[in-house]
């Protein structure tokens, strides 16, 4: 069910952001970024340093929205962490690959027990695979 909600936003937004002609990145534009916690009866933490946002997701089915101003942030990284994990991801680069990868102005990251996961027209495509935090 979860997966089939994620598929129908993510078509959404397409749909969305095809109707704005988002042809490219672009100054002035703007892009959105989620990140989804899709792990099982787990908290997702995060902070994104460069745009100094930190967050916990504390329940399957959470989310946080970005909006990205191009003029401002080029690229940006986040730490994803769960549990004893962590990943560092690029959420948002201002390449137009990377735009394209997202499906236009919307990336949606979705991060489960198996890795972090790039939303695309064609489902979830693996990005990052999560690694052990050093505990100190």
């Amino acid at each position: 069910m979860q997966v089939q909600t994620l598929r129908v936003l993510y078509y959404f937004l397409l749909l969305a952001s095809i109707a704005f002609k988002p042809s490219s990145c672009s100054p002035g534009k703007r892009f959105y970024v989620v990140i989804s916690n899709n792990l099982e009866n787990k908290r997702l933490d995060f902070s994104c340093e460069s745009l100094n946002i930190n967050g916990s997701l504390p329940t399957a089915g959470s989310q946080f929205d970005i909006v990205v101003d191009f003029e401002i942030t080029k690229q940006f990284n986040c730490d994803l962490r769960y549990s004893t994990y962590h990943a560092t991801i690029i959420a948002f680069r201002d390449e137009n690959t990377f735009a394209i990868d997202c499906g236009g102005v919307y990336c949606i990251w979705s991060a489960k027990e198996s890795g972090i996961y790039l939303v695309t027209h064609n489902g979830f495509k693996k990005m990052y695979d999560w690694g052990k935090q050093i505990m100190t």
